[in-house]
């Protein structure tokens, strides 16, 4: 056997160790993958997807991944996963929600990796209960961002201050550093 060949041999039984364990390490090590939807809850927004749907709640919102709130509404014989923002928005925002409570809910539609049909909330009216909440601008942008220019509804007493979707500080501000 040349040496050219014997290495040739040495680094193909190597790369094929490497496929295999890395494959196998994938599963043994916690791929974070699995059962995720892949979506991007805050940016992935596409406002070419935007459709307005109703149905009834067969899940309370609970925190789901990426410490975004999801209830899950049934319309028709689909199952709809309603992606309401973070959990500390909601908190602050969000409408009473119970289950088998009549839900109309605008927003983006997306199919997960996980297989399940999403919808990111722009717009959520509790029709059992007449309450209503306003998460994204017709553009998306979400209520949370600070990119939102004001355009959802504020909760804030007369004459109190009013965020218009960004901080008083937008350059960074702080300490002056010598």
């Amino acid at each position: 056997m040349t040496p050219g060949r014997f290495s040739l041999i040495c680094i193909s039984v190597i790369l094929l160790n490497i496929l295999m364990f890395g494959t196998a390490s994938a599963g043994f090590f916690g791929n974070d993958d699995k059962g995720k939807s892949g979506l991007d809850f805050n940016a992935g927004y596409d406002i070419n997807t935007v459709t307005t749907m109703s149905g009834r709640v067969v899940s309370l919102p609970h925190l789901g991944e990426k410490e975004n709130i999801i209830t899950e509404i049934k319309s028709g014989n689909e199952s709809l996963d309603i992606c309401l923002g973070p959990g500390s928005y909601w908190e602050k925002k969000g409408i009473a929600i119970s289950v088998n409570d009549n839900l109309s809910v605008k927003g983006s539609k997306a199919q997960g990796k996980d297989g399940k049909s999403y919808v990111l909330a722009q717009k959520l009216v509790n029709k059992t209960t007449g309450a209503q909440v306003d998460l994204r601008n017709d553009k998306g942008e979400a209520a949370w961002s600070g990119r939102n220019n004001g355009s959802t509804r504020m909760d804030s007493p007369v004459g109190g201050m009013r965020n218009q979707g960004g901080s008083m500080m937008r350059s960074g501000g702080g300490m002056m550093r010598r």
